[in-house]
């Protein structure tokens, strides 16, 4: 008899507590600080990270050689160092400007393109944003609610549920409505049927069995099918939805023009291949994001971990 998967081992409450309690000590302790030297502060925690991090460190080097063979070992360095240095005063500006106001957070997060957006919603049919860990894609959530109407997130709740609620609360705080992404095709489709906006990150790896393989930096990845179903099950226009560092704790979100489901469906094409090309076009658009910026995205996630067979 094949034995049953061992269950997964549940986290301790005081776990929880000990990780929340550091949580808002670090989190007084940066807002006691002017905002730059704070978030100079977070830049340099994470670069010590990625360098006594073995696991994170070996990922970090290894996708950046990958990506960019024409490198020099010195330029992957400097580019890993300033992707650590990213990623650490992101996640301090985060807390910074979510606690604005609506008008302090319009203010640091200016938006482009907004007129594309306007035409998706003007189509009845929903809209998805397209977007990826890239820039200050938090804010990026928070800052397009308030472009007309809050949107629904897809997003994927923190392991403790302590640092989940710390997060929510500034996830949602303009109206915003989060959809867990485990369970996420009922909400998503209710959704789209009341012409809502959903935002959707599709740049992380998955296991072999819940995804496709297409092309990004020059390596098949692993990338879930989810949003090309969606996209070519309601038709709803999908948006490339991108938030730029510009410096000083402000950010640009920048919208693309509408992608439209037509552009996958060709005469002969069965479902599957749809979804592969609406998905390769997705990865297209995000790689052409990250290379205008490449120490914005975050090259410590092992992106190409699942291999074809």
């Amino acid at each position: 008899m094949t034995p049953e998967p061992a269950a997964p081992r549940r986290r301790s409450a005081a776990r929880d507590r000990f990780e929340h309690v550091a949580f808002r000590l670090g989190d007084g302790l940066l807002a006691a600080l002017p905002d730059r030297a704070a978030a100079r502060f977070g830049g340099w925690l994470m670069r010590v990270y990625a360098r006594v991090g073995r696991s994170r460190r070996r990922i970090l080097h290894a996708n950046l050689r990958a990506a960019f063979p024409e490198k020099s070992e010195a330029e992957i360095g400097r580019l890993a160092r300033a992707s650590a240095d990213w990623l650490g005063t992101a996640f301090v500006e985060f807390l910074q400007v979510s606690g604005l106001d609506a008008e302090g957070i319009r203010d640091r997060v200016r938006v482009v393109g907004e007129e594309h957006l306007a035409a998706a919603r003007a189509r009845g049919r929903g809209v998805f944003l397209l977007s990826a860990h890239f820039g200050g894609w938090e804010l990026g959530a928070i800052r397009a609610g308030l472009i007309g109407e809050p949107i629904a997130p897809v997003v994927r709740p923190l392991d403790n549920p302590l640092l989940e609620e710390e997060l929510e609360r500034r996830r949602t705080r303009f109206g915003n409505r989060l959809i867990a992404k485990h369970d996420a095709a009922r909400d998503v489709l209710r959704t789209l049927r009341d012409n809502g906006t959903v935002a959707i990150l599709v740049d992380q790896n998955v296991l072999p069995n819940e995804g496709v393989f297409v092309p990004f930096f020059g390596r098949l990845a692993a990338t879930t099918p989810a949003l090309a179903l969606f996209h070519l099950k309601t038709d709803a226009a999908v948006v490339p939805a991108f938030v730029w560092p510009e410096g000083s704790g402000r950010y640009r979100l920048e919208l693309g023009a509408p992608i439209l489901a037509d552009e996958f469906r060709s005469a002969g094409a069965d479902r599957d291949e749809a979804v592969r090309r609406a998905t390769a076009r997705y990865m297209e658009v995000t790689e052409a994001v990250v290379r205008g910026k490449p120490e914005a995205w975050l090259w410590m996630h092992d992106r190409w971990k699942t291999r074809p067979a």
